[in-house]
């Protein structure tokens, strides 16, 4: 009951409305006594409108501290991000003054109209100017005449304007004060600009070292070719000079043979004569074919010809001479007798280098050549019982004027020329051919050439 006076009462369980309440005593003695009617109300605290307002009043409560959460994290988040991208920015600027500061290149930012905005030290020594006087002048202070750089900067110009996204590449000569220089000048256009302005990245490389170097090698190749021209012309020279008389020596020595075929010990000496004279000949031979190979004067004929029968001839001075040895060389033509294209003289040059060797290089046993058409190619097989060839020569084998035994106590004779001719001719027919060998086993050679219609 509230008062009295007021004549209410508040109950959480009556419904609202007027009552005239009974009071009663513990005790019997006391008698029942009424009341007046008073008018019983529902607590404001467990009324509806007021249960609503609390339930509002703590939902933005609730709100009001999840958005002060959200907030605070969402400043944390974008406080830490700024100072990464602070950090980034910074590492970026100190990367790109380390690189500016220490190109080897000059480097040069400028705007349209030739404006220097900033130039590193590698551009400054270069020009032996300092930053500050192009940034007053400008890049036409380096060109003594104006007319000069006028006219590269309106064709590069005129280039920039073709493509947006273009690079600039020229080689200039720059009157510096240091002296003129060959420069290659990089011009690329940036995404920035300044002050409304379109600017640019220029990359000075000074190249006169490269010229000089490149021109050093042009004056030194041409002297090489005078060099080889003339060396070429010499042993071609010498080799007629040598070969027309010692044609007649072999000649007359021949001639002496079959005249005087009585006298045996004559014929002895003749024939030490005649055998070191096509030795020393064919030695110059050799000499002349590989000068005119490096020289690249031999020139390519072809002719139809009876490859078996060709081949067949070639072998018959080796089986002669294997023979004499006393070793046995056979010749198996895996293919019926067929024409085709060649070129006869390198073919004869080549059978006779090979097959030569395997002779010079057996003392006993037996040499097979093996000739056979494959397809449009021309294989040829020369696998003997020799002495070989040890692994670490085989790369060495092609080379000119090399002999795996060396010296004054070398075993076989010959100049090391052979084998680096055969290889330059069958190059030069677009063949191949390929080695196999072992110290001591014998050796298998494989070539094969091309064979035209």
């Amino acid at each position: 009951m509230e008062s009295s006076r007021n004549k209410k009462a508040y109950s959480k369980k009556l419904p609202s409305d007027k009552k005239q309440l009974a009071l009663m005593a513990a005790l019997a003695v006391y008698p029942e006594s009424g009341t007046d009617p008073l008018m019983v109300e529902i607590p404001i605290y467990n009324q509806f409108w007021f249960v609503l307002i609390v339930v509002i009043f703590l939902l933005a409560i609730i709100c009001g501290i999840c958005v002060f959460v959200r907030q605070t994290r969402d400043r944390g988040i974008l406080r830490s991000t700024l100072q990464k991208k602070n950090i980034e920015i910074a590492q970026r600027e100190d990367r790109f003054k380390f690189v500016w500061n220490n190109s080897q290149d000059g480097l040069l930012l400028s705007v349209l109209g030739g404006k220097v905005l900033a130039a590193n030290p590698a551009f400054c020594s270069m020009g032996n100017v300092s930053e500050k006087l192009l940034q007053e002048n400008g890049l036409q202070y380096l060109f003594p005449n104006s007319d000069t750089f006028e006219t590269i900067r309106k064709e590069i110009a005129e280039k920039m304007k073709l493509n947006d996204d273009i690079k600039v590449v020229r080689e200039i000569v720059m009157p510096l004060s240091s002296g003129d220089k060959e420069i290659e000048v990089s011009i690329s256009k940036m995404k920035e600009s300044f002050e409304g302005k379109v600017m640019f990245l220029n990359v000075f490389r000074d190249i006169s070292k490269k010229k000089a170097y490149e021109k050093g090698l042009k004056i030194a190749k041409e002297k090489a070719e005078e060099v080889s021209h003339m060396k070429s012309n010499i042993i071609s020279n010498m080799s007629h000079e040598i070969r027309t008389p010692l044609n007649g020596i072999l000649g007359s020595t021949e001639y002496i043979i079959q005249t005087r075929s009585e006298d045996k010990e004559l014929l002895e000496h003749l024939n030490i004569i005649k055998e070191s004279g096509e030795r020393l000949l064919h030695t110059i031979t050799n000499f002349l074919d590989l000068s005119s190979l490096e020289s690249d004067e031999l020139n390519i004929v072809l002719e139809n010809t009876n490859v078996n029968d060709f081949i067949s001839k070639i072998l018959i001075n080796h089986k002669s001479i294997g023979i004499k040895k006393g070793i046995l060389v056979t010749s198996k033509f895996l293919t019926k007798p067929f024409e085709a294209a060649i070129e006869r003289k390198y073919l004869q040059i080549i059978v006779n280098n090979i097959v030569g060797n395997s002779v010079k290089y057996s003392e006993t046993g037996l040499i097979q050549v093996v000739v056979e058409k494959i397809e449009d190619q021309l294989v040829i097989k020369v696998h003997d019982q020799g002495i070989g060839i040890s692994k670490d020569y085989l790369d060495k084998l092609f080379f000119p004027f090399e002999q795996e035994s060396k010296g004054f106590s070398r075993k076989f004779e010959g100049s090391g020329l052979g084998l680096a001719i055969t290889k330059h001719l069958i190059e030069k027919l677009n063949g191949q051919i390929q080695v196999e060998s072992e110290k001591g086993n014998g050796t298998l050679v494989r070539i094969s050439l091309p064979l035209y219609k």
